[in-house]
């Protein structure tokens, strides 16, 4: 949604394909605000496995942004073959019909899972060592699109984890679920001491950084798309600025569990020299959008 409209409203964009197969259910693409140069927008319902409507789908394409993907979530996460079947070999198939199709430049959206848990703050120098299943299958997608960075303009993005709020939001994600269950006055459930450090990036960011670079904005091949690093608690904390009477539950409270930090990313900065609002203050906003009443 945000990739969408971000890519509508730039001078220059002539035509915006969206191929989608809408596996989440989430149909949040059609609803909220029409960009105002919606007509410049393309929907095509197939899949990423169908090689023949994917190579038809990007005939005279001047970019793909490659963002399908099957994260986790409670449905999948010990489902290992699906994230491999799609983030592994839908992507490979999406490189070989970028490479059949002669398109110039591809723009993919990875993931910090890669790293695993190192040591330290990951930069892209940091060896890749993923930890489960969707690190894994992520980091053999960036290898299916490395052999074409000779024959295209590559550019692979590994971004934390994204966050915020707009029509079509993903609230499995642990900023996100935190602010949906806030604002639905449930309990927030942390598992483990909730010092596990996590990259964030607030969405809006991220697909700003994506359509960058999907226009030739100067980048390295290989970024990241981070603004910061918080701890889980951190996360806690701002939320209960802005409502104290949240109910915290800790699930296993003494266990430590495994976290990332990445090195933020200069893609991510504003570049209109207005000040990044601070993590608590976004959180602020996104929950006063999300809650029903004006409590906040």
């Amino acid at each position: 949604w945000s990739v969408v409209h971000e890519l509508a409203r730039r001078e220059g964009v002539e035509e915006v394909v969206i191929y989608d197969n809408f596996a989440r259910r989430n149909y949040g693409l059609l609803l909220g605000k029409k960009p105002d140069c919606a007509t410049k927008i393309r929907v095509i319902v197939d899949d990423l496995l169908n090689s023949r409507a994917l190579r038809k789908a990007i005939e005279s394409m001047d970019c793909v942004i490659h963002l399908a993907a099957v994260a986790p979530s409670p449905d999948v996460d010990e489902k290992p073959h699906v994230f491999d079947q799609v983030n592994h070999w839908g992507t490979a198939e999406l490189g070989y019909a970028v490479e059949q199709a002669g398109t110039p430049r591809l723009v993919y959206l990875s993931s910090g899972a890669v790293y695993g848990h190192p040591d330290g703050i990951a930069d892209t120098s940091t060896e890749p060592l993923p930890v489960n299943a969707y690190g894994r299958s992520k980091l053999a997608g960036e290898g299916q699109l490395e052999r074409l960075a000779e024959k295209l303009e590559l550019r692979v993005i590994r971004s934390g984890t994204i966050y915020g709020v707009n029509p079509a939001a993903r609230f499995d994600t642990f900023v996100n679920r935190f602010l949906l269950d806030a604002a639905l006055g449930r309990s927030l459930n942390v598992h483990g001491s909730g010092e596990q450090a996590r990259p964030i990036v607030p969405v809006g960011m991220v697909a700003t950084q994506v359509v960058d670079e999907a226009l030739e904005v100067s980048a390295p091949e290989l970024s990241h798309a981070v603004t910061e690093n918080v701890t889980v608690n951190d996360v806690i904390e701002a939320l209960m600025k802005v409502d104290a009477s949240l109910d915290i539950i800790y699930i296993n409270q003494q266990q430590q569990l495994g976290g990332l930090r990445m090195e933020p990313s200069g893609g991510c900065a504003v570049d209109d020299g207005t000040v990044l609002p601070r993590f608590s203050d976004r959180l602020k906003t996104d929950l006063e959008k999300l809650a029903l009443s004006q409590l906040y």
